[in-house]
């Protein structure tokens, strides 16, 4: 019996969990599905194509780019249509937003001329209904989206809290949406020593992951860091930024001129900044906008505490109170007072930690972790047969 066809499609195979976790799905359903993968071209393509069976058909579609351009934008939807047309797939699943536009929109033209059209799957991987951009340019994201809706069957969101503010905004409706969590790879993790940092071992040491950019809040970090620095002069805390990007020089600048050029450390971009989380007693995710965050996850199951912004998805990630705190967005002191809490308690990081360990890595319904990849292709599957099912 010939298997039923996916087509994914995503702006470009670069360092992330949205690109990682394309892959992941494709070599997964290889197995009850003919799958191809669509993506734009990216320097660090081959890094994760690497990962894909033989079985995985990939096409490269040289204009799609994450840049807005109309020449190549054109270009690229033409060649998508052109694809999708040959191919006749029973899925079209698109992924991010670039991708997800110019993706949905050639499969719903190809659908026009099509026996059996094909279902239409969404994953924005977050929206960006705050926090990346100012109000109009946000305001022309939301029609965009909800004119793309109608050429959607389906949305996939990571958190329940991603769902419920892109449903809330009017992109789909309520009964297109349904959550199926980003797969974290908890296995890959090695331990790092707090001395590999340059950091005595009894320092309270308190860090964050992230791309240097401004919709992950790492100013408010440092801000907060400040303040706990100056109450808690005794207790002598370090700081930690792992990640690089376009503020990187800013951040550096704040934190001298915050009194924190002995106290914080910046490490600049590292491949194994999952490993050196394990140097971290606290961590923190002070994004302005984040649909799941795979770094707090990493962290607990690496028994540490975390504080995370109380934005979209961060706080599904976390068991409040139990494994975690979430703090206001964009408020260095409400996130200084989270972090003395815990600075302050050895006992409390390690209550904490030890049902943050058992809540990342425990089981759900699947019978396998509730935020690995096993569990997230698990329900992908059992998503995917229901749609093809129907269409036999």
């Amino acid at each position: 019996m010939k298997k039923p066809r996916v087509v994914h499609i995503i702006t470009r195979l670069e360092p992330g969990g949205s690109s990682r976790n394309t892959v992941d799905s494709c070599a997964a359903q290889t197995g009850g599905y003919e799958v191809v993968l669509l993506a734009g071209p990216h320097k660090d393509s081959a890094r994760l194509l690497k990962l894909l069976p033989p079985e995985v058909s990939y096409i490269e579609i040289k204009d799609l780019q994450r840049e807005i351009s109309p020449a190549a934008d054109f270009r690229a939807l033409r060649e998508i249509k052109k694809t999708i047309e040959r191919l006749r797939p029973d899925i079209v699943h698109t992924h991010t937003s670039k991708a997800g536009a110019l993706g949905r929109l050639a499969a719903a033209m190809a659908n026009l001329g099509a026996e059996k059209p094909a279902t239409i799957i969404h994953t924005p991987h977050g929206h960006l209904l705050y926090g990346y951009y100012g109000p109009l340019k946000t305001y022309i994201f939301k029609l965009a989206e909800k004119f793309l809706s109608n050429f959607t069957d389906y949305f996939i969101a990571l958190t329940p809290g991603e769902m419920r503010e892109s449903s809330g905004a009017g992109i789909g409706r309520p009964g297109q949406w349904t959550v199926i969590h980003s797969g974290v790879d908890f296995g890959l993790q090695t331990a790092a020593k707090k001395s590999d940092l340059g950091i005595a071992p009894d320092e309270i040491t308190i860090g964050t992951v992230a791309r240097l950019e401004p919709v992950k809040g790492v100013e408010y970090f440092i801000r907060a860091a400040a303040l706990v620095a100056n109450r808690l002069p005794g207790l002598k805390p370090r700081f930690v930024v792992i990640g690089g990007g376009e503020l990187e020089a800013p951040l550096r600048t704040l934190a001298a001129a915050l009194g924190l050029r002995e106290r914080i450390i910046f490490t600049g971009f590292r491949a194994d900044a999952a490993a050196l989380m394990s140097a971290l007693d606290i961590y923190v995710q002070p994004s302005l906008n984040e649909a799941m965050g795979r770094a707090p996850l990493e962290a607990q199951a690496l028994s540490i505490p975390v504080i995370v912004s109380a934005v979209c998805g961060l706080p599904d990630v976390i068991r409040e109170r139990e494994t975690g705190l979430a703090v206001n967005a964009s408020d260095p002191a409400a996130l200084a007072g989270a972090m003395e809490k815990l600075a302050l308690s050895a006992e409390l990081r390690e209550r904490m930690g030890k049902a943050a360990k058992a809540w990342a890595l425990s089981k759900d319904d699947t019978g396998f972790p509730r935020f690995g990849p096993e569990s997230m292709n698990a329900r992908l599957k059992i998503f995917y047969d229901k749609i093809t099912a129907g269409r036999a």
